[in-house]
């Protein structure tokens, strides 16, 4: 007979092949995953108007609001990108000929750079970001997916502002009655975390793209709009825009006539706005919600980010989100447990 205080042997296995097909299938899931997130950015509106409109018509109009907001950013935003591309096709010949004239006299004053740069160019293989995006989907198949994928995402959302209260109820009835008071508990407190952390990274990201976007367009950086949306939207990854952001725009600078102190400029500046958002807006808006501390950001992406790469840089903070609640759980089991006040 099977003890009731262990999981039996075959649910155990069950759950673990579907973890494993989660797994598998991450890709394939990835519509989802966007439609999840999606779903905590509106679900309090929907849940607000509700009681007005009941769940049905308030998801039909909160999900048409926000159709009609995407496509109206988007008629916004691709003129300018694309008008923001041809200026910098057209200014590449330019910048190649600054560079030269500033790089020439100092790479022939240290022959061995030169050497090196040199060997370095040469290694480079003109096939290799072909075949990289041949590996990541770039081709036909891997287009015509990734269509289809967007195409699920506004299908999918509707169905989880729709029914996903619903659904985590009937997900939280496959627990035993006996522990389905913790599950509530646990399930509640990562839904608010999640989607507090969620609803205050966008707003953040969103932030620092303007703040960034003002403070690089005084400076008189090149394409200054352009590096601070780049810095809002690499911001959803922790410490990124000091790799995303930062060194184009020092780049760009140096290649316009930057001096020496006009780059120092723009880099304490930069970090400035980065250090407003790790002192006062990730704390208010994410931290608060997400009840992470800084340290255990820092775990998080570098555990997740080299287990599972890009991927894991991205989630690492919503794993770790789930991970703390269980944490705690578990803590308080230790505590409540006789060995633990126990005195010798």
């Amino acid at each position: 007979m099977e003890s009731r205080s262990r999981i039996p042997l075959r649910f155990a296995l069950a759950a673990a092949t579907a973890l494993l097909a989660l797994w598998l299938l991450r890709k394939a899931l990835a519509p989802f995953f966007l439609a999840m997130v999606l779903a905590y950015l509106l679900g309090p509106l929907v849940d607000r108007l509700a009681g007005r409109l009941g769940r049905p018509w308030s998801v039909v109009a909160v999900l048409s609001g926000f159709v009609a907001s995407v496509a109206g950013l988007l008629l916004l935003l691709v003129p300018w990108l694309a008008d923001q591309g041809e200026r910098l096709a057209a200014s590449l010949p330019g910048w190649k000929q600054a560079l030269d004239a500033k790089l020439l006299p100092w790479l022939q004053a240290h022959p061995a750079w030169q050497a090196r740069l040199d060997r370095g160019l040469a290694g480079l293989d003109p096939g290799l970001l072909l075949r990289g995006l041949q590996a990541t989907g770039g081709g036909l198949l891997g287009c015509f997916l990734d269509l289809l994928a967007l195409i699920l995402v506004p299908l999918i959302l509707y169905y989880l502002l729709l029914e996903g209260p619903r659904l985590v109820a009937n997900l939280q009835t496959l627990a035993p009655p006996r522990h389905r008071e913790r599950l509530d508990r646990m399930v509640g407190s990562i839904h608010q975390r999640l989607g507090g952390y969620i609803r205050g990274q966008a707003a953040v990201a969103a932030a620092m793209a303007l703040l960034q976007g003002i403070a690089l367009a005084i400076l008189g950086v090149p394409y200054a709009w352009l590096l601070g949306l780049v810095a809002g939207v690499s911001n959803v990854v922790p410490y990124s825009p000091y790799l995303t952001a930062l060194p184009p725009a020092m780049v760009l600078a140096y290649l316009d006539g930057g001096r020496s102190g006009h780059l120092l400029t723009i880099a304490a500046v930069f970090i400035a706005v980065q250090k407003a958002e790790a002192f006062y807006f990730t704390p208010v808006w994410v931290g608060r919600a997400s009840r992470l501390h800084p340290l255990e950001v820092l775990l998080a992406l570098t555990a997740f980010g080299f287990w599972f790469g890009v991927l894991g840089l991205i989630f690492a903070v919503p794993l770790a989100v789930v991970l703390k609640v269980v944490a705690e759980e578990l803590l308080m089991d230790y505590r409540a447990h006789p060995w633990f006040g126990e005195e010798s």
